[in-house]
């Protein structure tokens, strides 16, 4: 993180809920059947995870600088699997075209597979990380609230597993650490960053919140 502490990207480890029934009863129980619905489609996709337990709970906070930093790690990631020179990558000034990179692009429409699902495959910004493992993530629509005020939009929400995550940010790290990643380079900060949130959510059963 900077040292002054702004980041872009916010990473949280604790409950889903973000109202206690104390706090606001009517806004705790439509969490609460929203919750209740995400479990239920989680279930058809094989994944079985409690997210009404512990609301409140918030154990663990870290966040990255920029959103730069995370994209970034994702394409080092592809190019490492893929054998591709990541020296143009690293250099300070590097900046990302206004169209993705062909190679993630090919990665987000399943026509080229990777190791590294459930880091790449995730949202840059929103989703969450839970405690349970499972091959890739999941991407479930959310219901858009009736508003007659504001045009109906409806939006999905990424699952991605902390277990996997981690193993392959192990793996990842590694790599890095062949390719001669220095270790102040911002994407080592992220990854760092992702991994203790990843280790913290492992060993107390909770998810990832991302925002």
């Amino acid at each position: 993180m900077p040292d002054n502490g702004m980041t872009e990207l916010d990473l949280l480890v604790g409950s889903m809920f973000t109202t206690l029934p104390d706090e606001d009863r009517e806004r705790y129980e439509a969490e609460r059947a929203w919750l209740l619905d995400v479990q239920r489609l989680l279930a058809e996709e094989g994944v079985e995870v409690d997210l009404l337990s512990n609301p409140g709970a918030e154990i663990w906070e870290g966040g990255i600088e920029r959103y730069h930093d995370l994209f970034l790690l994702r394409l080092i990631a592809a190019y490492l699997e893929q054998g591709r020179d990541i020296q143009p990558l690293l250099a300070p000034d590097f900046e990302f075209d206004e169209e993705p990179d062909p190679l993630l692009a090919a990665i987000w429409e399943d026509e080229q597979s990777t190791r590294f699902p459930h880091l790449i495959k995730h949202q840059g910004e929103g989703g969450y990380y839970l405690p349970v493992d499972f091959p890739e993530p999941i991407w479930i629509e959310e219901e858009p609230e009736d508003d007659e005020d504001e045009p109906i939009e409806e939006t999905v929400v990424s699952f991605g597993s902390s277990p996997a995550l981690q193993r392959e940010l192990t793996d990842l790290e590694a790599m890095l650490d062949q390719a001669g990643v220095k270790p102040g380079h911002p994407v080592r900060r992220c990854l760092s960053v992702l991994r203790e949130a990843a280790g913290v959510s492992v060993d107390n059963g909770l998810p990832i919140i991302v925002w």
